[in-house]
This record gives structure tokens, sequence and C-alpha cells, in this order.
């Protein structure tokens, strides 16, 4: 198996880091099937956004401190980039609120995603393009260059735009057992709320796991959502995804060096879960009298049947990962989201009108909301609810404004 060439930097802290982190994933530091402990769970320590979560040990800050670099770094051609891509480096989509955050320019920060369905069953359309597009070229480095971006091709039923989610937290939220997960799935939890989890394949393990990340929670693993974001956004092949990303299915022309080499020198892939896994969540705004009531008001009418305040981690590896209260606000499930949201796509499980429950932790810190960036203030995302959530979105809208205004003030401070 061969991927493309990437520049080799700090090749000494790089190998020690890696071996570390290839250890702990051998003993199960990142992996959410860790058991429940009978430990006291305990709080996660404040820290300022966008850093490193705090008790890492030399190792793991090491890792997560290589893998900023490779996550704030820009690619070109000789580090694999293309010959199609979306973004020629992590930072540039995710910057809300800090290195790490949401997408904040629609511009940039939004992937198209489109799908059909042929023969009756539904089909990513990889022969024209599919599952992402990709928007840009080398071309725009190189006038001549013989790959041109892409566009969406006649045969996408189904166009999604999706914008880029925030990365805060992660690790926490990877490291949440599945038993607690899947204690809510396909349980009547109210008002019409019956979510389910999205068990989606991991093309690391060979198994199929509980998906936690994307829109639609079908990736189970941070290494696994490093190795498709370096494939799908930035098309660098990578030891989890070897093949070539293909211009419009095209095949890709004699003249194109992609630069290969054995996959085994190449380890910004675990470098970049690292980053992602050690990275701290936000961390809420003290209490006043109105996000209190908000708070109240948000579980009255309903919004904590999806939006779970809080789930634990387990036992891990990991003293910074272990037994942590993780407030995300959210049962990471998918839910019928009602015609407004429906984009026709199917991940895994996750049929074309089911989305995740989006963790709000951070919301603040978002310019945009909603898979799409549709929305720009909470009223408006939250009257794009439907399907499972019409009944409380209903029971939203009877709110007065001095009520809802209060369950604004909340979020706002999570």
């Amino acid at each position: 198996m061969e991927t493309k060439k990437r520049t080799t930097k700090n090749f000494v802290i790089r190998v020690s880091c890696f071996l570390a982190t290839a250890t702990m994933l051998l003993v199960g530091a990142c992996g959410g099937g860790g058991s429940s402990s009978n430990a006291s769970a305990t709080e996660v320590e404040a820290v300022a956004l966008g850093k490193e979560l705090v008790g890492l040990t030399s190792h793991e800050q090491s890792s997560f401190t290589e893998g900023l670099v490779s996550f704030s770094g820009v690619e070109d051609e000789s580090d694999g980039l293309g010959p199609v891509f979306n973004s020629t480096g992590c930072a540039e989509c995710h910057e809300a609120g800090a290195i790490g955050g949401a997408g904040d320019n629609l511009g940039e920060a939004v992937v198209t995603r489109i799908g059909g369905m042929r023969f009756g069953v539904y089909s990513d359309l990889e022969d024209v393009g599919g599952p992402v597009l990709q928007v840009r070229s080398l071309r725009e480095f190189d006038p001549l260059y013989p790959v041109g971006r892409e566009v969406v091709p006649p045969e996408a039923q189904f166009v999604s735009k999706r914008l880029t989610t925030p990365l805060f937290g992660l690790g926490l939220i990877e490291a949440i057992p599945d038993s607690l997960i899947l204690a809510r799935s396909g349980v009547d939890q109210g008002q019409g709320i019956r979510g389910h989890a999205n068990m989606v394949l991991n093309p690391v393990s060979g198994k199929t796991e509980i998906g936690r990340f994307g829109w639609k929670s079908q990736i189970s693993s941070l290494l696994v959502f490093a190795g498709d974001a370096y494939l799908n956004e930035m098309g660098i092949t990578n030891d989890i995804f070897p093949s070539e990303v293909l211009q419009q299915g095209n095949s890709i022309p004699p003249t194109v060096n992609t630069g290969v080499q054995p996959n085994d020198e190449d380890h910004d892939t675990q470098f970049l879960a690292s980053y992602m896994r050690f990275l701290a969540p936000p961390s809420g705004n003290k209490d006043s009298i109105t996000k209190t009531l908000g708070g109240t008001l948000f579980t009255q009418i309903g919004c904590a049947n999806c939006h779970t305040p809080s789930m634990t981690t387990g036992n891990n590896a990991s003293p910074a990962l272990s037994n942590k209260i993780v407030r995300l606000y959210s049962d990471l499930l998918v839910h019928r989201m009602g015609p407004a949201l429906q984009d026709g796509i199917v991940q895994g499980q996750a049929n074309g009108e089911e989305f995740r429950t989006a963790p709000l932790w951070g919301i603040s810190r978002r310019k945009f909301l909603l898979h799409n960036g549709s929305a720009q203030t909470i009223e408006q995302a939250v009257r794009a609810h439907g399907g499972e959530a019409d009944r409380i979105r209903q029971n939203y809208e009877s709110l007065s404004s001095g009520d809802r205004s209060a369950i604004t003030a909340f979020l706002m401070g999570l």
C-alpha cells in the first residue's frame, strides 16, 4: 500500500510521538468502547479556547503540539495536495473562536456532498465525483495543470452543503462508553423523540462501530476522521484512505505526478488525530439568573430530550480523558429533522432526513448554525427543526419573547 509523498518535519519528535500514540491506541486510550468506572467523575478543568486539556502526559503533550503544527500548516503539491481539493490546510476552515473551531466563512468552510439513486439503491456517485466535490485543483497554481475543479454532475439528485464542524472536546466525546450512547438509542424520550445510533464501518478496525463525528455521526473514531479530512478536503492520500480522489471520477492523466512513497513514513494522520483528541472543550460562562431560567425552560419544553446536557467518559489510558463529565448537550444519536433540513444524503444508517444532535457547547463561538450554515441565530435554527423535534419547536414558539431570550442567553453561556 502506498500514499502520496509528505514532507518530513521534525522527524525525531514525530517518531517518538507516533510510538507513544500507537501504544495508546493499542491499550484503548481513545476507544469509546471503554468500560465505565466506579470512581467519581470529575469536571474538565477550564482553559482558554483552542488550548489542550489539562493533565496530559509528556508524550500526549508532544503529540498534541506536533498535531497542532500539522493542523495549522499550509499544504502544497510537494506535501501531496491535490490534484483536486477544497482547502490547503485544516485551519483554513476551522477557525471560529480559535483554531479548531467551526467554519466562519461560508465561501471557504462549506463543502458540497452529492448522492443519488441507482436501480432503487442509494449511491455516493463516486464515478462522477461523489460523495464530496472538490471545488479547487492545482490548476489555480499552474494554469496548464491537466486536472480542473469539480462541479455538480447532472447525475446528482441530492446536493447538500455542509459547514465545517468545531473540533473542541472531541477526545472526550470519543471516550464516552458505547453503553451510554446505546442506552438512549431507540428509546422513546417523550414528545416524539426517538433517535438511534448510526452504526458505521471503521476501515481501520474493520468493525461496525457507533458513529460519533460528522453531521450524521458517520465517523466512529478521530483517526478515521483525520484520514477522511486529509483525503476529501485536501486530496492527500494516507494509510487509511490510500486511493487518489479522481476528478469527476476520471482517471488521473499520466502526466500528473502523485509522488508516492511507502505509507509507513507518513504519520501526520496520527498526529492530527492526537491534536483533536487532546483539544479541550469550550468553557461555559458563569450562570446568571436569566441563564438559569433559560436552562430550566430548555429542559421543560423538551430540548434536553435530544440535547442531553452531559455524559461521562469511562476508564481511559489517558488521565486527561478518564472519568470526566462531558457537558456536550448532545445524545450523539441521529434523529429525523423534517423537510426543512432533509438533504437526501444517506451515510451509514442515517437516512436523508436524519442528522446527529449537534453538541451545543461553545455555540456562542459559532457564526453559522445548522449543517448548511443557513441559520445565524439560535431562534432561526430552532424554527427550522421539524420531524421528531416538531412538537418541541412548537413548545418553543409558544413561549413569550422574554422566555425565548432566556433560552438564548442560557445557550450562549455554554
